[in-house]
């Protein structure tokens, strides 16, 4: 049964993702051309506009790493997925729970426009965020709140509080090393894993449309990435199955990395102090 609930996961996730081999990666859309912000002004409460799908009374709630999207003018409830952000690049998995009697099945608003971000620019009165292409996917305005629901934490309906902390979050980490690389797009996709490790099961694969997929051995994983300049690594962390095993946990390092860089043709993952997580090769 472990087996059968592991193998479904990822073969949802490697549906979802659209995975290309490394052998064929595909073209990588390239950032919109906007102007540096600082990420922390995009947590709060935001009322939604001009995004397809969403209807008179959507809000997004931006938190720490974590999102919840209310489609109230559908259903009663809110989907739950992961976004991350830097001072260009903005990006988003598609909802991975539901609460309420919200479902994704399908999700009643539409995820696309959301996972289709790549980047976010400043109004007058909220934030735009972009697709690759530089086209405004929604608008994002402090206006109102969604209705609580009785099944989830009040505070998902509030705007989050900006503490010292997730000001600290979202500080821009450490550089690269003297001598390595800096990743671009282009260089990422494909499939990772350990060094001696072959094509074995503990992998990550990055696809050209900004999703990945991945297992640790055992759990199966995936969300969305993407990378800003000097190796600036952006990827969610996504719903997993938790079976315990001698594999490697590639994904979670993929998600934890602040920076990614080249020491010649391995790849090294690197935290927000500069600290080495992780190196991997391609397979």
């Amino acid at each position: 049964m472990r087996r059968a609930v592991v193998c479904a996961l990822a073969l949802l996730l490697a549906a979802c993702a659209g995975v290309r081999g490394p052998e064929s990666p595909g073209d990588v859309p390239p950032v919109p051309d906007v102007p540096a912000s600082d990420p922390v002004g995009l947590v709060g409460l935001w009322r939604v506009s001009g995004a397809e799908g969403a209807g008179e009374r959507t809000w997004l709630r931006l938190a720490h790493g974590s999102y919840q999207l209310w489609p109230q003018d559908e259903c009663r409830g809110f989907a739950a997925g992961g976004w991350r952000a830097s001072a260009r690049v903005f990006v988003a998995s598609a909802p991975f729970a539901a609460n309420g009697d919200c479902s994704l099945d399908p999700w009643p608003d539409g995820d696309g426009w959301l996972t289709s971000a790549r980047a976010y620019r400043p109004t007058g009165d909220g934030w735009e965020l972009l697709d690759a292409d530089g086209a405004v996917v929604a608008r994002l305005a402090v206006d109102g709140a969604p209705e609580p629901i009785d099944t989830a934490v009040p505070e998902y309906a509030q705007p989050p509080e900006v503490t010292d902390d997730l000001r600290a979050a979202f500080a821009e980490p450490a550089p690269l090393p003297e001598g390595m690389r800096p990743a671009e797009a282009a260089d990422l996709v494909g499939r990772w894993v350990r060094p001696g490790w072959g094509t074995r099961s503990a992998y990550v694969e990055l696809a050209a449309d900004g999703t990945y997929e991945g297992s640790d051995g055992c759990n199966a994983s995936g969300g969305a990435w993407g990378v800003d300049e000097d190796g600036r690594l952006l990827a969610t962390s996504g719903i997993s199955t938790a079976i315990g095993c001698d594999g490697a946990p590639v994904p979670t390092w993929l998600a934890t990395a602040a920076r990614a860089g080249f020491d010649g043709r391995t790849l090294v993952l690197l935290d927000a102090d500069g600290e080495e997580i992780a190196r991997l090769v391609r397979a």
